[in-house]
């Protein structure tokens, strides 16, 4: 994937020694086997799960690591899009905690904060007329946002509307 990837970009290295240590420790808790047998794999397809972006001239890549296994990228050609699109979600609030609890508030945060690609407050989109979009980023970082939306309209030459 040629071009310049768009902040952060997970480590996986990092990912697979975390899994391996998780995985020592499940070995060895007080747990039941049919217990272990299940949770290792799933905290390696939850800790091996994320979304990379790249953006090369002309072209944004979209790639999907699903349990540390890559899938081919997804191209999209920026000429066919007219805007960018910025887009704020709002993280858990006081609302989710009445709602769900503290731990459901809590369990959203951590998502937010851990697994931006599977949440984030901050979206930038390409866009095209109302119906045709394309996740370009995702996000909970403040600066990582700002960077990456100076990167897209430089490599677009697009122009930026707040959401």
């Amino acid at each position: 994937m040629a071009g310049q990837n768009l902040s952060p970009v997970p480590n996986r290295s990092k990912r697979l020694v975390f899994w391996g240590v998780l995985s020592v420790v499940l070995l060895f808790a007080p747990i039941r086997w049919w217990d272990k047998l299940i949770l290792i794999p799933l905290f390696g397809v939850v800790l091996g799960t994320y979304r990379r972006f790249r953006i090369s001239p002309g072209v944004l890549k979209q790639r999907w690591t699903i349990a540390f296994f890559d899938r081919p990228p997804l191209n999209f050609r920026l000429k066919r899009y007219t805007r960018i699109e910025v887009k704020y979600v709002a993280q858990t609030s006081t609302g989710e905690a009445m709602m769900f609890g503290l731990l459901g508030f809590l369990f959203g945060w951590i998502l937010d904060a851990f697994f931006p690609w599977l949440g984030g407050t901050y979206q930038i989109w390409f866009v095209r007329g109302t119906d045709e979009q394309v996740l370009a980023w995702q996000g909970s970082s403040q600066v990582h946002y700002e960077n990456n939306l100076e990167t897209l309209k430089a490599s677009s030459g697009l122009e930026a509307i707040v959401r």
